[in-house]
């Protein structure tokens, strides 16, 4: 049979290979001469120090990974052959007594320095670190102007003088501290373009200071999915999410200050307290919401599910609101009451969804009865029910 991927050119080759990570592309240098060169010339270097951990036959395989992360970029000409994608997996080791977390911090910002400085066009930064000692980035990421989406994990943030990221549109921030909140927005301030925003076990050194004063809304935003850890007072921060149209918050405490967003379609919310008052806000707030999920995990019975009398049924229920989907439904006395409330008050409303957390099969069975017996405003609602 002939040799097919042998009658490829150099250029599809290369394209082939920035989907392996750089070890592995590097290895297909011993197949020919022809081969010898190729990995120089992929545009996407990804290193994963977990490949070189899962090879017992390499003794102290952390300092083989290092020594490999600097042969491979030194051995490369960015002026001929630039890079658009740089991904770092590294930290798995730096727990070892043996293996400063200084040395590794310096090693991340000597790399990583390389990637953006030298790479020429870089689009895409991904740095993930697993050491229990956060690594303290450099800050010459924050002035990078190519840069389209930038994923940051295990990182601590802090110093960086200022923030200049014209070209960034999606953010990724997991396990990420900062000293302030104020930190947070400056790195979002120098993001003019930023379309989408996840954060993950997000949290802070110091919440005290956090004031409203100076903060604005973000312009292109249009998708935030946040999840934050220790911090109490979020709708400061969702005032600058004012503008996005699909919106997902997990969170463990809120307050009752909730702040108004125009453009939100979809909704997601998952609150580890239940506050029922606050995810009624939420409605409130949200006149052209289309959708909601509501994630029930943590839901106890209460008895102000229902507004009182004074509130006035949100402008999206009697719009444009028709999906909403009830995630770990209990059955519990509030669960059933909101459940009951989005269905007498939604005129528009096409199907409600109910994720049961029982395994129970009679509790299944009453708890959709009493759904069934609920009016409906909508003529079209369709009741969905699924189980465990």
């Amino acid at each position: 049979m002939a040799d097919r991927i042998s009658m490829l050119s150099d250029e599809l080759l290369s394209h082939i290979l920035s989907f392996l990570p750089t070890q592995q592309a590097v290895t297909t240098s011993v197949l020919s001469k022809r081969w010898k060169p190729l990995w120089i010339s992929v545009p996407v270097l990804d290193y994963d120090e977990e490949i070189y951990l899962r090879n017992k036959e390499k003794p102290q395989p952390h300092f083989c990974f290092e020594r490999f992360v600097h042969a491979t970029l030194l051995a490369r000409d960015f002026h001929q052959q630039p890079i658009t994608s740089f991904r770092l997996k590294y930290g798995v080791s730096c727990a070892a007594p043996n293996v400063g977390h200084r040395h590794a911090n310096a090693d991340v910002n000597v790399w990583v320095n390389t990637a953006v400085r030298r790479g020429r066009g870089i689009e895409n930064l991904d740095i993930e670190m697993f050491s229990r000692n956060y690594i303290s980035l450099s800050c010459c990421i924050f002035s990078c102007r190519t840069l389209v989406v930038l994923k940051l994990k295990g990182l601590y943030l802090t110093d960086y003088c200022s923030v200049e990221l014209p070209s960034l549109k999606s953010l990724y921030l997991v396990q990420v501290e900062f000293v302030e909140p104020q930190n947070l927005m400056e790195l979002l301030y120098g993001c003019p373009v930023l379309e989408y925003l996840k954060t993950y076990d997000m949290y802070y050194v110091d919440e005290a200071d956090f004031c409203e004063e100076g903060f604005k809304t973000l312009p292109k935003l249009v998708a935030a999915d946040l999840h934050f850890l220790g911090v109490t007072r979020i709708n400061i921060i969702l005032k600058a999410m004012c503008n996005v149209e699909i919106l997902s918050i997990k969170q463990n405490e809120v307050d009752d200050g909730v702040p108004e967003f125009r453009h939100v379609r979809h909704l997601s919310l998952f609150l580890d307290t239940h506050n029922w008052h606050w995810v009624l806000l939420m409605l409130k707030n949200c006149p052209k919401l289309q959708s909601l999920e509501l994630d029930l995990l943590f839901s106890f019975d209460v008895e102000d599910v229902l507004p009182d009398s004074h509130f006035v049924v949100p402008e999206c229920l009697t719009s444009h609101f028709t999906k909403c989907y009830l995630k770990h439904y209990g059955g519990t006395k509030s669960d059933l009451q909101f459940a009951k409330y989005i269905m007498e008050n939604s005129t528009s409303l096409l199907s409600l969804t109910i994720h049961s957390a029982s395994s129970n099969p009679l509790k299944q069975l009453e708890e959709l009865q009493d759904l069934a017996l609920c009016p409906r405003r909508s003529a079209s609602c369709q009741l969905s029910f699924s189980f465990e």
